[in-house]
């Protein structure tokens, strides 16, 4: 009876109080139990999830497991050791194979549109692995085990859709991820302003000086990608409320704060531009709302510029941003802060024109050079020319069918604008994967899938809804 009862409130409380509570017993028990106990809560962990309903409280929580939060966790951080003599395998890893489990099991027929178009996407990943055999992969049973924790978080694209089949399952998803984004924001003011981490604050880890001093902390990228992304969706939805508005604003505020504050020119030219689109062809822009982020923004902006530490950071984000115009003269290094364009990209494309057609596959040479920091020359490299127009293609299908319903919903839907925001974020993200890090790819970490899976199922839904409401059909 007592335990039944303790059950029954703890359901009542609210996602992101269960989050927290969530998050907090397993960075207790992550940094400080033995082993052993490590393992026990990773299982129990499993267990909790395979019969839970609640499909958004856990995967924010996977999400921050292996993105991070407040600082803490990361890749590699929450581990459940598999087999001896392999690496550690991340909890995130183990959650995607139980979500396609819980699929197959509820037997969800739910109807996505790009779902064919996805298929050929994994055939040719099935492709790759068998080419890359061919191609040559040497090494133990822990280069196979690479490969397959690179393919198993694409099945997340499979499961996320059939998981996710209500609009309150994702508005309550990224009320978590907004809270996510808020905490990463304090943990990157308080990182600047002390020098030390949250990890180097608690004694954790201790980070050896270093003569640079240059501040490039961004944490939680994953996080807030995906939270920009619902601010800005949610800020075109017109129930959203007043107070509600102002979050969202926060949201957007405190990821375009971070870009900026982690002088990653990329996510800076990218997060600037998805918002500025965004408030000029979308509607948001208006008397009361304007006030509504000046509230927001004027506040942090003027405490910003007088603090000493903070203004000396944007300082040196405008001073790398500045020699980006040394591209224009020819120098494709950046005043030598960017390799990426002449150095890595041009290693990069020499393996590619030695196998253009299908590239090298998840090959020896495939990972030599699958280098993330050139995101479109390693997907011709690892994929070639086929997986490269396959992929890209899979991306303009996904912005013309969501133009497509957005033509055909003129004067039927009341918020269609929101569906722009698929478009100029897509654009945005794109410019990240050009620039800073490969964000599309047949292979990924759950921390780089998670984002692209929500994304593209939340896409998929709303394209359903609009039909739907297109044609008089109850949602």
């Amino acid at each position: 009876m007592i335990f039944n009862g303790i059950i029954k409130w703890v359901s009542g409380w609210p996602d992101e109080l269960k989050f927290l509570v969530l998050i907090s017993v397993t960075l207790i028990i992550t940094y400080f139990s033995a082993t052993p106990v490590r393992v026990v809560w990773c299982l129990l962990l499993f267990i909790f999830y395979f019969f839970s309903k609640n499909e958004v409280l856990w995967l924010a929580f996977f999400l921050s497991t292996t993105d991070g939060f407040a600082g803490f966790f990361g890749l590699y951080s929450v581990v459940l050791p598999i087999l001896p003599g392999l690496p550690a395998v991340e909890i995130a890893q183990i959650y995607v194979v139980l979500t396609v489990i819980k699929t197959i099991r509820n037997n969800n027929r739910t109807l996505i549109f790009y779902n064919k178009y996805l298929q050929v996407l994994f055939l040719y990943l099935i492709f790759m692995i068998i080419w890359g055999q061919l191609m040559g992969l040497t090494g133990g049973l822990n280069v196979y085990f690479r490969v397959l924790k690179g393919f198993i978080p694409m099945l997340l694209l499979y499961s996320v859709p059939r998981l996710f089949i209500t609009e309150d399952n994702y508005y309550r998803l990224f009320r978590i991820v907004f809270l996510i984004v808020m905490v990463a924001f304090a943990a990157q003011i308080f990182t600047l302003l002390t020098g030390v981490s949250p990890l180097e604050a608690t004694g954790l880890i201790i980070e050896e000086e270093e003569e640079t001093k240059e501040f490039r902390f961004f944490f939680n990228a994953s996080s807030t990608l995906l939270g920009l992304f619902g601010a800005l969706y949610y800020l075109n939805r017109k129930e959203t409320k007043a107070l509600s508005r102002i979050l969202l604003y926060a949201v957007v505020f405190a990821a375009l704060a971070m870009s900026v504050l982690s002088a990653t020119r990329g996510w800076i030219i990218s997060c600037s531009l998805i918002i500025l689109l965004t408030f000029l062809f979308t509607g948001i822009i208006r008397t009361r709302r304007i006030l509504e982020f000046a509230v927001i923004a004027i506040p942090l902006i003027y405490w910003a510029l007088s603090n000493p530490t903070i203004s000396n950071q944007l300082d040196f984000a405008q001073e790398r941003l500045g020699a980006m115009e040394s591209i224009a003269g020819g120098d494709l290094s950046a005043e030598g802060t960017l390799q990426r364009l002449d150095f890595r990209s041009q290693k990069v494309l020499q393996g590619w024109k030695d196998n253009p057609v299908f590239g090298w596959g998840l090959s020896d040479k495939g990972y030599e050079y699958g280098d993330g920091h050139v995101g479109n020359q390693a997907l011709l490299a690892t994929s070639g020319l086929v997986g490269f127009i396959l992929m890209y293609g899979f991306l303009v299908y996904f912005a013309w069918k969501i133009v497509f319903v957005y033509n055909r919903s003129v004067h039927r839907i009341y918020d269609r604008n929101s569906l722009l925001v698929f478009l100029f974020f897509l654009g945005g993200w794109f410019i990240i994967h050009s620039t800073s890090g490969q964000q599309f790819n047949y292979i990924g970490m759950p921390a780089q899938v998670i984002p692209l899976a929500v994304f593209f199922s939340f896409g998929a839904f709303q394209y359903k809804r609009s039909l739907n409401l297109i044609h008089g059909k109850k949602i």
